[in-house]
């Protein structure tokens, strides 16, 4: 059985502007291109694009799939945009929660406040007898309420962590967790059970795929009880039901108690790289600098490990012939991170993977550069709270923020996510960020002007980068002969629409394998499938 995808403008995205008129497809995987004239003898089956618009299937290479989920189950309060706003909505969903339940909210950014202040510990707790957790979009921060740091065992005498902060005014807890210290509830909720787990996986991957997403890069084993359940949740989702392609890194905490358990890997879950948080975010004031923080003098960040940590769990990754993914936001960090990696490279060919990526100078390029690393960045960061962290920064050093266009004329490998929930896991609307450095419907030139990248660039992040990065570019990310057949298809194109509509290009179809996932609801099936006479 072979089918014959063509009727529309098919871009390959091995070159800028190169198009085919069909592509025949068999058993998933691209047979060949070219001319429907030529093609059509050998299909069963014609797919009829109707004028839209073709290109490799967009994946997202960083976001967290369950937690993701997680957001579209809970109180979303990302657009809130006052602490009384924030407050009310609490209130409403706490009264109608029951005592022993917990109320989860999730995207809190406090720079869209008038005055960006969290509630105190004591607003939280006049809310209602109820579990709160509140995370900030950063999602190295939370507040909660007393119930849920008694839960923990956290009281005024709990010292931090390492790696984390239990922030405390005058000896007193104030509710807010940073970094390693908000672990010590959210990864021990009682509610985290498998039915709570796939419920969540399902609904991330239904939203993912009506966002055009075939496939996403995740790091999920950690925060979900042992590694088994979430990895369970993957299999009875994703790969039995073969619609999606995921990409699990592999947290530190539990890498080796994986890859012991010897998880096979398939086109739909397959297992990757050591994940390491190595500072924290710029939200928090923990994202580790070389110099302190402009408004904190006396806070340049923390590293969530040691540089004799690090190497012990580079190591440990060399031991399994596995590379090593770094959640790296600070200038310090990054810098710390690479002394690691010269000191202890992967194999000849394999590419250790850089995240985030926040704070560069000319240096660091140059040292990036010179090793072998990709970098794994989320254009949209550049939207949400670029001024607030050029006023953390300041002037000068906010010049190698959140670079893109510097990584790409270093020559390195680049590839394109959103890190959700963190941000809005719609590749359309990163693109638009890469290209343009500004929030929807602003005007100027940009956030940073001189990184932006061109649109094929852009696009390029989500397809071939992505394809790059887990070295997987000789079968993912091209429409070619000998790739999976997985398309996004857009009603409209990326390359010539006007630049303001990008973000809002309706997804036609999702495919995977050469199987309708996703169909927008305007299409009707017997408008797109036409048998061969």
């Amino acid at each position: 059985m072979a089918t014959l995808w063509t009727g529309g403008t098919i871009y390959t995205m091995a070159c800028e502007g190169e198009t085919v008129e069909a592509v025949l497809v068999e058993n998933g995987i691209i047979t060949a291109t070219g001319s429907r004239a030529n093609l059509a003898p050998q299909a069963t089956t014609i797919h009829d694009l109707q004028g839209k618009v073709m290109y490799p299937g967009f994946v997202d290479s960083h976001l967290h799939i369950i937690g993701y989920g997680e957001k579209l189950k809970h109180l979303d309060v990302s657009h809130v945009t006052s602490k009384e706003e924030l407050v009310k909505l609490l209130q409403a969903r706490m009264q109608a929660s029951g005592a022993e339940e917990w109320v989860i909210a999730i995207g809190l950014n406090e720079t869209q406040f008038d005055e960006p202040i969290f509630p105190s510990l004591a607003e939280l707790d006049a809310l209602g007898d109820v579990h709160l957790i509140v995370k900030r979009s950063c999602h190295h921060l939370i507040l909660a309420n007393s119930k849920a740091l008694a839960f923990a065992g956290i009281t005024s005498d709990t010292p931090s962590p390492e790696g984390g902060v239990i922030e405390k005014v005058n000896g007193q807890l104030t509710g807010v967790l940073k970094d390693a210290a908000l672990y010590m509830i959210v990864n021990h909720m009682p509610h985290i059970t498998p039915v709570y787990i796939e419920d969540a996986l399902e609904k991330a991957v239904k939203s993912l795929q009506a966002y055009g997403l075939v496939g996403g890069h995740s790091e999920d084993l950690s925060y979900y009880g042992p590694p088994s359940q979430p990895i369970t949740a993957y299999r009875h989702i994703v790969e039995a039901k073969k619609s999606f392609k995921v990409h699990l890194l592999q947290h530190h905490t539990v890498f080796e108690e994986v890859m012991d358990r010897r998880e096979p890997s398939s086109p739909y879950v397959e297992f990757g790289a050591m994940k390491i948080f190595v500072d924290g975010a710029f939200g928090g004031r923990t994202a580790a600098l070389r110099e302190p923080y402009c408004d904190e003098p006396n806070n340049a960040g923390i590293l969530v490990h040691s540089k004799e940590q690090l190497m012990s769990y580079v190591r440990l990754a060399r031991h399994y012939n596995q590379t090593v993914a770094v959640h790296v936001i600070g200038d310090l960090a990054i810098a710390t991170i690479l002394d690691v990696f010269g000191a202890i490279p992967p194999k000849e060919g394999q590419l250790d993977r850089i995240i985030h990526c926040s704070l560069v100078d000319e240096a660091l390029l140059d040292r990036l550069a010179s090793l072998p690393v990709a970098v794994d960045m989320q254009p949209q960061f550049v939207q949400g709270e670029y001024n607030a962290e050029v006023a953390k920064l300041g002037g000068e050093r906010a010049q190698g923020l959140h670079p893109l266009k510097s990584l790409l004329d270093a020559g390195l490998i680049v590839a394109g996510g959103s890190d959700a929930p963190i941000e809005v896991p719609n590749p359309l609307q990163g693109i638009y960020a890469a290209v343009t450095r500004r929030n929807i419907g602003e005007s100027h030139e940009g956030y940073g002007p001189k990184e932006k990248i061109s649109r094929f660039e852009a696009v390029r992040l989500y397809t071939v980068g992505a394809a790059q990065i887990i070295q997987q570019d000789h079968c993912r990310g091209k429409i070619q002969v000998g790739y999976t057949a997985d398309f996004t298809v857009l009603m409209e194109d990326v390359f010539q629409v006007e630049l303001d509509r990008i973000p809002t290009i309706p997804v036609a179809y999702t495919i995977v394998d050469d199987q309708v996932v996703y169909r927008h609801e305007s299409i009707v099936d017997n408008h797109m499938l036409e048998k061969q006479g």
